[in-house]
């Protein structure tokens, strides 16, 4: 997507009191807390999609806006699709248009998209991909509707010291996917979005661990916690996104079967590498020659 300007863009976390201690938290006090806080801020925030009419590769992205720079009163970001890069391995894909994301609002329906792997790029060696939006705008732009996504901005990301904090103690997360359901007779599976509860711990050498569901089609999910925060309050982060086994795992076109089915476990690709992995990746503004830096 252009460069856009987003001073509406929060550049805070989204902050939910809590009265309880730490422990208590822990225990689940204010799982219904979170868990609500978790679809306010971000149940516009993904997508299904899958192989083109194929019933395979089933996935999950979300959007992310990535934060290019800050200029006097306004925020210039540049969009994403975010997910498992393993599953974006193949010539035609397709998402699935589901009720709420367009504007004026229309019937579940798909959209069929060529050249599918050549549109995603590579973050790094973490096993994600990410996909400029671009396309999606102008293909709603031409049907005479809008998205009506959320996304999670520069402020929901978790920051480096939120990682970091993580250790062997379970924290309770919660992945944001769409499932593969429906009748093995129904013309297309079902794909509704679900909210998976599990743990995250962080081993030493620093990869973060999903303990919890992991159904077929939840693959590339985004994945939040609400952690500690100062004042008594507990803040709601965007971990990252959750991916199968361990690092860069997720399977793929030509792997068998090609997409994960139902798992117990998973990793987390974290913010803190995943953030400068996609900035990486975006141009820098374009700046007029009496401009500096």
């Amino acid at each position: 997507m252009p460069d856009t300007p987003a001073s509406s863009a929060s550049s805070e976390y989204p902050e939910y009191s809590e009265d309880s201690e730490y422990s208590d938290y822990m225990t689940g006090y204010s799982e219904s807390l979170i868990t609500t806080a978790v679809l306010d801020v971000a149940a516009r925030a993904t997508l299904p999609f899958q192989a083109a009419r194929a019933d395979r590769n089933f996935g999950t992205a979300f959007w992310y806006n990535d934060l290019v720079e800050v200029a006097e009163d306004r925020e210039v970001i540049r969009q994403y699709l975010v997910t498992a890069e393993p599953l974006t391995r193949y010539e035609i894909g397709q998402f699935t248009l589901r009720a709420g994301l367009a504007e004026p609002e229309l019937p579940v329906d798909e959209l069929v998209m060529p050249g599918f792997a050549k549109k995603w790029s590579r973050a790094g060696d973490l096993g994600v991909a990410v996909m400029p939006t671009v396309e999606l705008h102008l293909h709603a732009e031409r049907k005479g509707w809008s998205w009506a996504s959320q996304e999670v901005t520069a402020g929901l990301a978790a920051q480096p010291e939120d990682i970091a904090g993580l250790g062997a103690e379970p924290v309770p997360a919660y992945a944001l996917g769409h499932e593969v359901t429906g009748d093995p007779g129904h013309r297309r599976p079902e794909r509704p979005q679900t909210l998976l509860a599990g743990t995250v711990t962080r081993t030493a050498d620093g990869t973060t661990r999903w303990s919890g569901p992991l159904p077929e089609g939840c693959a590339g999910a985004p994945v939040f916690a609400g952690l500690p925060h100062a004042g008594g309050q507990v803040k709601l982060v965007c971990l990252g996104l959750l991916l199968p086994g361990g690092p860069g795992e997720a399977r793929g076109p030509g792997d068998a079967p090609g997409s994960a089915g139902p798992r117990d476990s998973g990793t987390v690709a974290t913010f803190d590498k995943l953030r400068p992995a996609i900035h990486a990746l975006t141009p820098s503004p374009k700046r007029h020659w009496w401009q500096r830096g």
